[in-house]
């Protein structure tokens, strides 16, 4: 244990700074860039549509989660012309794992949240990536969007003054970007619904906080 983790636990904070139980899975992500680079872009569709149909069949994430990073790695290569970095890997790992990851300002939190985002958003049921205001939630949906697509995953984001319908239409994508704020709120608003139809959201399946 090293001393800033001994220091960390010291303070009665639970800190892991060890991140040999991600290596694992690294290698064998890292394995498949191969196997990912040489697929068409038409190859990745049907790829990515295959293992939403495994997922919707009743496959556990976990069988299907090594393909989904390699593949989202090479899909953010050729959407946006940027492959995740080794460690940007990693914090997906630990993410999916619902860890809470410390990254530095430019290390690319943005992009390695679209791993496990994805992943989740498989199954259908909707995924909130929770941001701190409504410019980056806008912000990085749309910058996030061809990786996203790529993927055969829809995203949508909600903002400050958007109408009820324009809400339940961001809600109702894959991956919607939001703050704790609006999405809050609107879930008190459901609450308050006295007619189906008034609802914005949809059950809630999965989030990430930014």
């Amino acid at each position: 244990m090293k001393w800033r983790e001994r220091l960390a636990r010291a303070r009665g904070t639970s800190v892991t700074l060890d991140l040999r139980p991600y290596e694992q899975a690294l290698e064998a992500i890292n394995a498949l860039a191969v196997e990912s680079a040489a697929l068409s872009d038409l190859e990745i569709d049907a790829r990515a549509r295959e293992l939403r149909q495994r997922v919707l069949a009743g496959a556990p994430l976990g069988d299907v989660r090594l393909t989904f990073f390699a593949l989202a790695r090479e899909a953010a290569c050729r959407a946006l012309g940027v492959r995740p970095f080794d460690v940007q890997i990693t914090a997906a790992l630990a993410m999916d794992q619902g860890a809470v990851v410390e990254m530095q300002t430019g290390e690319g939190k943005t992009l390695a949240a679209v791993m496990p985002a994805g992943l989740h958003a498989l199954a259908g049921q909707g995924v909130h990536v929770l941001t701190v205001n409504d410019y980056l939630a806008r912000r990085d949906a749309e910058w996030m969007r061809p990786v996203y697509a790529r993927l055969g995953v829809e995203v949508g984001f909600v903002e400050q003054g958007m109408s009820p319908a324009a809400r339940r239409r961001a809600y109702l994508a894959d991956v919607t970007y939001v703050t704790a704020k609006e999405a809050g709120f609107d879930h008190l608003r459901d609450l308050l619904a006295t007619r189906v139809e008034d609802l914005v959201h949809r059950p809630f399946h999965f989030a990430l906080v930014d």
